[in-house]
């Protein structure tokens, strides 16, 4: 699909978004991204880079001074858009909250996080946190289970707006298969979270039959020593494949290649790798966590199973060897249900938001 422009400049020069750096691992940086393809002039500033806790505090102190310096001097900003999540992106993120409100602009807090339940529910400044939410104009959310979650914490209904991840469909995702293999992508965070060790753990159960019958190839970072110790100590070398950080055209062609795409986590928002692998029509293997249930529809597009169950993992993955004539229907289905997800509906509702706070 070819990007194009769907929020102008006439919009985009009365905005600022606030986030990550845009080549950080991670769902956040991917959506930031897209929005750069269909925001004409977006305006932008980063708060945050993955690097040492020194150089956390001087990039953060750095982009508070510029944020500061633009809301003085460029009178055309109205609408601050922050792209958040929990624990010190949260508290960082405050700072431009109440900074932002001082100078009398309007703030979307734009809430990313996956663990906002366990950070909330530890946390001793729970009034705080509920204070800063409130004193945004408007809160985005990722689905439907998510704004639930946050009114019913007190946040009011009608400042609370549902807006999908976007994920730009593929051109062309059909390769030529060179095997009758079972291609199975894992791409995410590697840790406990995401459940890619319960994903090796239930192929060692039955290493023997799957060794010959499938390919998983992981894409991630973090914990990469401890994921290939892991392959070699589960004696998987023959049939997994630890590609590293992937992204740009390695990742399309992780896509391209996949039959089945698999992330079943502990806890999510809503992965953006589950909604560019739908976009790819490829069925899904997750878990009923966050925003998934309203995208994976368990024998319609992909099966669910509980996080850590390494039996129904097992199993899930089974069925698609044993039944492959599903992975097409589900891969229909998968497509069907993304379309809300493609950039001319998001951005048209994301338009909608800023309007609202512009009049």
């Amino acid at each position: 699909m070819e990007n194009k422009i769907l929020i102008p400049n006439s919009t985009s020069q009365q905005i600022i978004m606030v986030g990550v750096k845009r080549d950080t691992p991670g769902g956040m940086a991917s959506v930031i991204n897209s929005y750069f393809q269909y925001i004409e002039d977006l305006q932008y500033i980063t708060t945050w880079k993955l690097a040492s806790l020194p150089v956390k505090c001087w990039y953060a102190l750095k982009s508070i001074l510029h944020f500061t310096l633009l809301l003085i001097f460029n009178h055309r900003i109205k609408v601050v858009h922050i792209q958040g999540a929990a624990n010190a992106s949260f508290s960082r993120k405050a700072m431009f909250i109440y900074l932002a409100k001082w100078f009398r602009k309007k703030v979307i807090l734009h809430m990313h996080a996956c663990d906002f339940v366990e950070y909330y529910d530890k946390s001793n400044k729970k009034e705080w946190i509920l204070r800063t939410i409130n004193h945004c104009d408007t809160l985005i959310v990722l689905s439907q289970s998510w704004k639930e979650y946050f009114a019913s914490l007190g946040i009011p209904q009608d400042k609370i707006h549902i807006l999908n991840n976007i994920v730009t469909p593929p051109i062309n995702n059909s390769t030529p298969r060179s095997d009758n293999k079972l291609h199975l992508l894992f791409l995410g965070e590697i840790g406990k979270r995401k459940g890619i060790y319960d994903i090796l753990n239930a192929l060692a159960q039955e290493r023997e039959y799957f060794s010959d019958k499938l390919l998983l190839r992981i894409g991630g970072n973090l914990e990469e020593e401890k994921l290939r110790a892991t392959i070699q100590r589960l004696q998987l070398e023959e049939f997994v494949k630890f590609e590293g950080w992937v992204s740009g055209d390695k990742k399309r062609e992780c896509l391209e290649w996949a039959d089945i795409y698999i992330l079943p986590s502990f806890n999510e928002g809503l992965p953006i790798g589950i909604l560019e692998a739908m976009s790819y029509k490829m069925p899904i293997i997750s878990s009923p966590v966050g925003g998934i249930p309203e995208v994976v529809h368990d024998h319609e597009n992909g099966l669910i199973v509980e996080p850590g169950n390494t039996l129904q993992i097992k199993d899930a993955i089974k069925f698609f060897i044993e039944n492959p004539q599903l992975i097409q229907q589900y891969g229909k289905s998968s497509y069907n249900l993304v379309t809300p997800y493609f950039p001319e509906s998001v951005m048209n509702s994301l338009n909608n938001i800023y309007q609202g706070l512009l009049k």
